[in-house]
């Protein structure tokens, strides 16, 4: 329990001691002991408030939520509750650590006037994440007139309050709308299912027609006539998001602010300011994650996550569920980049290892090192048979051919500049060649259609019965 001096103490120093103390040592005569004993009545006096109101806040017990879940960039209301078990309090003055995580959308001080015994009362705190992460609320602090006003009391409270603030994905939900509404097997269109399926259903007789790769020789055999299997359309299938989280990951991508329309909290974190805000391509490919767990759910897929940088960093096996999505959730929400280089031969080994059906792979990785995608090349051949492999990265700024239609250069630098995102194009373009001879798709996308064109190429797959 800490005192402060309150208004009405000040007031009394002011018009009381300033002018005693003044006599105490200017004065000899009688007025001195006038001025001595003010001052002790006044000290008496303060000290007894100050004792008398020490139990005051010791009887106010203090109920807070463990677990706050919240979105970047989203208001997040939760509850205080406080049960006074002494004598009614006027009022009660609260207010938690403004950390520069997050922001009170008003003020981070509250009052509760009166605050009453025997009952709990509740006060709502509203405030506005600003960084994906997980992070904690550490103290609160508590603050009452004493009894006779000359003193605030103030208390402190130690909080074990985690909070997890996972991305905001309203954006990329807008421009998924008409992918959500028209695709898919849960609505009202007809969707043309190509192929004829994987999963054995039954055996039965030969019929004219049915392909010889599908004849069962083996029971043939046994039962003298031909016999053909017959296959189903697979409706459950495992699909795996891979994002890389290493060193590359953390390239920014800059956009500029007209073009920054509906709040996008995305790139009001690590604004540089200027002309540009900017983010990171790792916030891209984990926007692009939880969409395609959110349409991989819908679609009655198995929704599974892998990261990685210099080791598999987080493996969730695949399954279904707003259960599982949310564990996929919490998993990836803490994700930041990493100084180290990607190491891909464990990445694929790990993937070999627990992966035994085959699945369909979408690898979130930035290739644009050239470096880095030779090792990626090399540790490729793994997985590519056994699992359907596709990659997208995020195309990088300046990455285009000359004579692109582009504005053309002025200054000398910007023509190097253009040289150079030319060669980065002919390099991406190389790897991408060289990918596509082991039947791996490489795609470059702009980062506002990275998540469209993800999901795009799950549900192609899907239909046309690839996996």
């Amino acid at each position: 329990m800490r005192p402060v001096p309150n208004k009405l103490l000040l007031w009394i120093a002011f018009f009381f001691v300033v002018p005693a103390c003044t006599i105490l040592f200017y004065d000899d005569g009688a007025a001195r002991f006038v001025a001595i004993v003010c001052l002790l009545g006044i000290v008496l006096v303060c000290l007894g408030d100050f004792f008398l109101s020490q139990s005051l806040l010791k009887a106010v017990d203090l109920e807070v939520p463990e677990l706050i879940r919240g979105t970047k960039g989203r208001a997040t209301t939760f509850y205080l509750e406080f049960f006074l078990t002494g004598s009614d309090l006027g009022w009660v003055r609260y207010g938690l650590n403004a950390a520069p995580f997050f922001r009170f959308e008003s003020d981070p001080i509250g009052r509760i006037s009166p605050l009453k015994a025997g009952r709990k009362t509740r006060a709502a705190v509203e405030i506005i994440p600003l960084q994906r992460g997980g992070f904690s609320l550490d103290v609160l602090f508590l603050e009452t007139r004493s009894q006779l006003g000359l003193w605030l009391m103030r208390r402190r409270f130690d909080l074990a309050v985690e909070l997890r603030v996972y991305p905001d994905l309203t954006l990329e939900r807008k421009r998924l709308a008409s992918l959500f509404l028209m695709r898919g097997q849960d609505g009202t269109h007809i969707v043309r299912q190509v192929g004829k399926g994987r999963d054995f259903e039954q055996l039965r007789e030969y019929q004219p027609g049915d392909d010889y790769v599908d004849i069962d020789w083996k029971a043939t055999a046994r039962r003298g006539i031909p016999v053909t299997r017959t296959y189903q359309i697979e409706k459950t299938q495992e699909v795996y998001v891979v994002v890389d989280h290493s060193r590359l990951s953390a390239r920014e991508i800059r956009v500029p602010i007209e073009e920054n329309q509906g709040g996008d909290w995305l790139y009001e974190e690590q604004s540089s300011g200027g002309d540009y805000l900017v983010t990171t391509q790792l916030e891209k490919f984990l926007h692009c994650s939880l969409i395609l767990a959110s349409v991989a759910e819908r679609q009655g897929d198995l929704f599974g996550f892998v990261s990685f940088a210099d080791n598999v960093s987080r493996f969730i096996r695949g399954r279904n569920g707003k259960e599982h999505y949310n564990l996929v959730r919490d998993a990836l929400y803490t994700l930041e980049p990493e100084p180290v280089a990607p190491d891909f031969e464990q990445l694929m080994i790990a993937l070999r290892q627990r992966l035994t059906r085959r699945a369909l792979l979408i690898m979130l990785v930035d290739l644009s090192d050239p470096l880095t995608a030779e090792q990626f090349f090399e540790a490729l051949p793994l997985i590519n048979r056994q699992h359907l492999v596709l990659v997208n990265m995020v195309k990088p700024e300046h990455a285009h051919p000359l004579f692109s239609g582009r504005v053309d250069p002025e200054t000398i630098s910007e023509v190097y500049e253009e040289l150079g995102g030319h060669f980065q194009w002919q390099e991406i373009r190389e790897t991408r060649n060289k990918l596509h001879h082991l039947g791996v798709e490489l795609s470059t996308l702009d980062h506002a259609e990275l998540c469209t064109e993800a999901v795009t190429q799950y549900l192609n797959v899907k239909n046309r019965q690839l996996i």
